[in-house]
């Protein structure tokens, strides 16, 4: 049996990892009052939820209505980017095949109309903060992960409404998010641009608190953003063997990390790669990754630049054979 002196000791301890700051908005502090009236009253402690709360505005809305598909539309790209950004920030992100099911359920929104002048609001619930009831009254709240994914999208998004490019770049932002997170944002930013319908997007959760817009003109220029994802260049360095040598078919490298890779050069160029057929290189190539806004999916290209022996003196003469056909050709 414990202590007075243990349990305060316990209470101390817990105490010191919670921060009691005061309810950021009314809406806070009267879920913070029913809380407690509930406790008080001696009934179970409710499920803390998170809220997003979309609203849709603008030209197309002059009333409080809005069209089934404009609506139906807008809000499952909401939820298709809510769920891809959600893999992407738990370093899970893949361009295609299913998102897991525990990213799903840790993102999906849920949702009930609420409606206003000139504009309809739909209230859309984020996954549940399990409570135990064993926890100090107000001191519940951790972030999850809907919290990071609002913070990440709505960086995006305030940089391309604001067109400040010297604050952040959401050209990087969105590569880091990867192709299917940009898909459908490139979706989103499509039905806003155009239906004329703009957003507004308020977060609310135990330890966020954030909003965003995104209206028409933010909208085309996320589009110009993620369209200039779409190929990204950049040199590398590949060991592997050179499995293949041909002037009618690209030659091939089996990477040490097991990947074939079709290497791109000029029949004159590739003549001269007889000598490491079979044998262990290291090449210097320019990949181009391109990736389809309509898919997802990202495909590699390569050019060969230089080729030397592992573990031996670099041919001299015939990285400066290909690197010049290579150079001929694309010029």
């Amino acid at each position: 049996m414990t202590t007075p002196e243990q349990r305060a000791a316990a209470l101390k301890a817990r105490l010191a990892k919670v921060s009691l700051d005061a309810p950021r908005d009314s809406a806070e502090l009267a879920s913070i009052s029913t809380q407690a009236m509930l406790r008080d009253a001696g009934y179970p402690l409710t499920e803390q939820r998170s809220q997003l709360d979309v609203r849709l505005h603008g030209r197309a809305i002059p009333g409080h209505d809005v069209p089934v598909r404009e609506a139906t539309s807008i809000l499952g790209t909401i939820q298709e980017t809510v769920s891809a950004c959600g893999q992407a920030v738990a370093k899970k992100a893949t361009a295609a095949g299913s998102i897991h099911s525990a990213i799903l359920h840790a993102t999906e929104l849920r949702f009930s109309p609420a409606l206003g002048f000139g504009s309809v609001v739909f209230h859309l619930d984020g996954a549940s903060e399990q409570i135990t009831g064993d926890e100090i009254p107000e001191t519940t709240g951790t972030e999850t992960l809907l919290d990071l994914v609002f913070r990440t999208l709505f960086k995006i998004i305030d940089v391309v409404q604001t067109d400040d490019l010297a604050k952040s770049s959401p050209v990087d932002d969105l590569r880091l998010l990867g192709p299917r997170t940009a898909k459908h944002l490139n979706d989103l930013a499509k039905e806003i641009a155009e239906s004329e319908i703009d957003v507004d997007f308020v977060w609310r959760s135990r330890v966020e608190s954030s909003k965003a817009t995104l209206g028409r003109r933010g909208a085309l220029a996320l589009k110009d953003a993620i369209e200039r994802t779409k190929e990204e260049v950049t040199v590398q360095r590949i060991r592997g063997t050179l499995s293949t040598v041909s002037t009618l078919v690209h030659p091939q490298l089996l990477a040490d990390d097991g990947r074939r890779i079709n290497l791109s050069v000029t029949p004159e160029a590739a003549a001269h790669l007889g000598a490491y057929y079979n044998r262990r290189v290291e090449v210097q190539v320019e990949q181009t990754r391109n990736w389809s806004i309509t898919t997802g999916r990202e495909t590699y290209t390569y050019k060969l630049i230089q080729i030397e022996h592992v573990g031996g003196r670099a041919d001299v003469a015939n990285q400066q054979e290909i690197a010049g056909s290579s150079d001929s050709q694309t010029s």
